[in-house]
């Protein structure tokens, strides 16, 4: 009976251990039915259009074979070759990824035709969007030029920059001073912006007046005052110098020049001169920005000033004449102001002062802190006066 019990037992035992071991095999099989299902509602079969990025797997003296996901290869024709640039081609290795595009999914045994010319072209569609989003500045070089304006190579598309569009061409040049303008851009790279995109139209088009606006403004953006930048010369006029400052212009007013006196800026600056300028003032609104050469050279105060006292008669040079009165230079750019008061005839005498003229002045006071130095004319011709005449005042012999 014992015996009996244990051997039923056993084969419970048995056929408990045989339900459970095809249950987990079934659950095994199950499991792997569904990852392969899911693998294959996960690849979809390459439609002719289709742009996707591809892993080179071989390449040829006259084609390349490459992986396109899913056990399908791509093959790029010789003559899809042909339209790449030659760098680029000769730089093509195996395990690179590219994008191609789908041009054929029948035909050929040794896989699916695929553009990579197409692809690029894709991503650079793709790229001109996202720049047309942005606002960012390129930089793209001159491959030629039409009645309409100029073309520019982007990657592997071509863009389109308009006359209006030109800063680099006057405004009003037109016929053949506006062709020979245009020609003279061909191989020069410039910046630009994008502005419009149409892929199904093959259209792109650039802006180099507004990619100039946005350099402009990211440039003010990043100035403040008691910057040091280094500009070129664009221009002189009577009231100062415009320097560019690599998108922008600020001004240098004739004042901030030099620290000696300057009748004309082409007296210190030429057209062209690269210049370390101080930044006065920015304002950003109005986009104007206010430049010092002078602040950038060494002050001549200290040493000007510790050769002078109150009391010493000096030659200057008269830098300009006011309503209250004139200034005058009395070394290295140090002016003076003479009131009008201090002078001989008051306004009669003002009147005959002129910029350039040469003059004695009496030092009244120096003021170290304020930068400022009162002087006198009238004070000057006593003093020379006094230096000329005998000593009237003093007593003759014999007298006590």
């Amino acid at each position: 009976f014992w015996l009996g019990l244990v051997r039923d037992r056993k084969v419970c035992e048995n056929r408990g251990w045989m339900v459970i071991n095809r249950m987990v095999e079934r659950d095994r099989q199950d499991s792997q039915l569904a990852m392969l299902i899911e693998d294959i509602d996960d690849y979809k079969r390459p439609q002719r259009g289709d742009v996707l990025e591809a892993t080179i797997l071989d390449v040829g003296e006259n084609d390349i074979v490459v992986g396109l996901g899913g056990k399908r290869d791509g093959i790029i024709l010789p003559k899809d070759l042909d339209l790449l640039d030659e760098a680029y081609r000769e730089g093509l290795e195996v395990g690179d990824r590219v994008p191609v595009a789908v041009m054929k999914t029948w035909g050929r045994r040794d896989g699916i035709v695929v553009s990579l010319n197409r692809g690029l072209q894709q991503q650079d569609w793709l790229r001109a969007k996202e720049l047309l989003e942005s606002g960012d500045v390129i930089e793209a070089e001159v491959t030629g030029q039409n009645r309409g304006g100029i073309l520019v190579s982007f990657g592997g598309l071509q863009g389109f920059v308009p006359n209006s569009h030109l800063t680099e061409v006057p405004r009003g040049v037109r016929g053949q001073r506006l062709r020979e303008a245009k020609e003279a851009l061909l191989g020069q790279t410039l910046s630009l912006t994008v502005i419009e995109v149409n892929q199904r139209r093959r259209r792109l088009v650039l802006s180099e007046r507004a990619a100039k606006r946005r350099k402009r403004e990211e440039l003010v953006e990043t100035l403040t005052e008691g910057d040091v930048r280094t500009g070129v010369v664009r221009n002189l006029v009577d009231f100062g110098a415009f320097v560019d400052l690599g998108g922008v212009d600020g001004l240098i007013h004739i004042s901030e020049l030099d620290w000696r006196h300057v009748n004309h800026p082409s007296e210190v600056l030429n057209v062209g001169d690269e210049v370390e300028v101080y930044v006065l003032s920015v304002d950003r609104e109005r986009e104007r920005i206010g430049l010092s050469r002078k602040r950038m050279l060494p002050d001549p105060w200290p040493q000007v000033v510790e050769e002078l006292d109150s009391g010493d008669v000096v030659e200057g040079t008269v830098t300009g004449v006011l309503d209250f009165g004139a200034f005058v230079d009395i070394g290295q750019g140090i002016e003076g102001l003479v009131h009008v008061s201090e002078m001989p005839q008051g306004k009669d005498t003002r009147a005959e002062l002129k910029p350039g003229q040469q003059v004695e002045v009496f030092i009244l006071g120096i003021d170290e802190r304020q930068h400022q130095i009162a002087l006198s004319l009238s004070r000057a011709e006593s003093a020379q006066e006094s230096a000329q005449d005998p000593e009237v005042d003093q007593a003759p012999e014999g007298v006590s």
